[in-house]
């Protein structure tokens, strides 16, 4: 198992966000694991979308959140949680097994250990890892697993909100991009943008997309809330 001083003095070299999920993929492939996933959520805005950092794949990522999985996924849920739980604990109820199986097919893991975090603003974070071993395995492995999570926890916690707030205040978006987003911020649907601005829409979407992608949200409705809050367009 990787030791929390070679944990530590890694994410310490990590100079950009973009880093962070490749961090995971690192520490996750030298302990034989599937995936590690980290977020965070800070109760004083709630209509924000959380940080993210995870190794899943990008058809998972769009899938969850296109189909609103994030509302009823128990685990995501255990952000409310005091203590680290067994994934095991949360997927009993039958109604949502097909989640697990299904993340289970995009190679998220069989199993999975989730630590609550809770930061010194309140904030409240999750990180989790996920394994394809069997039962009789992760039985084995799933205490050593819990003890590494919940070490680096909350240097992972503290680096990521760093990151996040040098990489918000250092968001720049083109002079196209601020007026496609302030448009949408005012109820213009993209075709509607592309007619105010006399462009196509393919490029109206192109900036919409690229603007959403620099304040590193996950929808156009959160990235004109973050825009807003950086004083990049008024709404």
């Amino acid at each position: 198992m990787i030791a929390l001083q070679e944990v530590v003095r890694r994410l310490e070299d990590i100079k950009s966000v973009n880093e962070v999920p490749f961090l995971l993929t690192e520490i996750a492939t030298e302990i034989r694991a599937a995936n590690i996933a980290y977020m965070v959520e800070d109760v004083s805005t709630p209509e924000e979308n959380p940080i993210r950092y995870v190794t899943y794949s990008r058809e998972w990522e769009e899938r969850y959140f296109d189909r609103g999985y994030l509302g009823i996924d128990p685990v995501a849920d255990g952000i409310n949680k005091r203590l680290p739980f067994d994934w095991q604990a949360v997927a009993r109820t039958a109604s949502l097994r097909w989640l697990f199986a299904e993340a289970e097919s995009f190679g998220v893991g069989r199993q999975g250990v989730s630590v609550p975090i809770r930061g010194a603003s309140g904030e409240r974070a999750l990180i989790t890892l996920t394994s394809f071993q069997s039962n009789r395995e992760w039985e084995t492995k799933r205490w050593r697993y819990q003890a590494l999570v919940s070490a680096f926890a909350p240097y992972l916690h503290e680096f990521a909100l760093l990151l996040h707030d040098h990489a918000q205040k250092q968001v720049r978006l083109s002079h196209r991009q601020r007026q496609c987003l302030q448009l949408y911020a005012r109820g213009y649907a993209p075709k509607q943008i592309a007619a105010h601005l006399e462009i196509s829409s393919s490029m109206t979407r192109e900036h919409l997309h690229c603007a959403r992608r620099k304040l590193g949200a996950l929808t156009l409705s959160s990235a004109v809330f973050r825009a807003s809050r950086l004083n990049l367009v008024n709404v």
